[in-house]
């Protein structure tokens, strides 16, 4: 085989080699990475469950935006008195007292969060019949579960806390 033709095929072969090697970066860079679950959205699980009218749909979603409203206010407030809280480490010599109140100021707040979702889904299920009523109270703590946030994963680089 003359050296022009063996020149050939090497250079087809690796012609043919950086298409194929792209094609597969291409390929896999439309693909998302490191894609996180998306939660259920709690919702539409409940419009579903409870097959809501188009009606209670409508004020179901009115009742969700008030709620998403109120306890977004709420987590706000929420940081700022962690940060108050821990901004206490900067002063010297802290009384215990001054400690209390800011941590029953958390837990005051953090009961007005857990309270205004009692009352949240106690608004929702008022507008349900009572057949949807019943099915509410059966799939009321599945969708809560679905609220929550998911349990924390290992650490990165690291194995699984014991």
């Amino acid at each position: 085989m003359d050296n022009t033709k063996f020149f050939k095929i090497v250079i087809l072969v690796l012609l043919l080699i950086n298409i194929a090697t792209l094609t597969f970066m291409w390929s896999t860079s439309q693909r998302p990475q490191n894609l996180q679950p998306r939660p259920p959205d709690v919702g539409e699980f409940l419009t579903q469950k409870l097959q809501l009218t188009e009606a209670q749909q409508k004020q179901f979603e009115a009742l969700k935006q008030a709620h998403h409203e109120k306890v977004e206010t709420l987590r706000e407030n929420n940081k700022k008195l962690h940060n108050d809280f821990f901004d206490l480490l900067k002063q010297p010599n802290i009384d215990t007292t001054t400690i209390n109140m800011a941590a029953d100021a958390i837990m005051m707040n953090q009961k007005a969060i857990e309270m205004a979702t009692f009352y949240h889904f106690e608004e929702v299920r008022s507008i349900c019949t009572p057949d949807q009523q019943k099915m509410f109270d059966e799939v009321i703590k599945e969708a809560l579960r679905m609220m929550s946030p998911p349990p924390p994963g290992p650490p990165h680089g690291g194995p699984p806390p014991h």
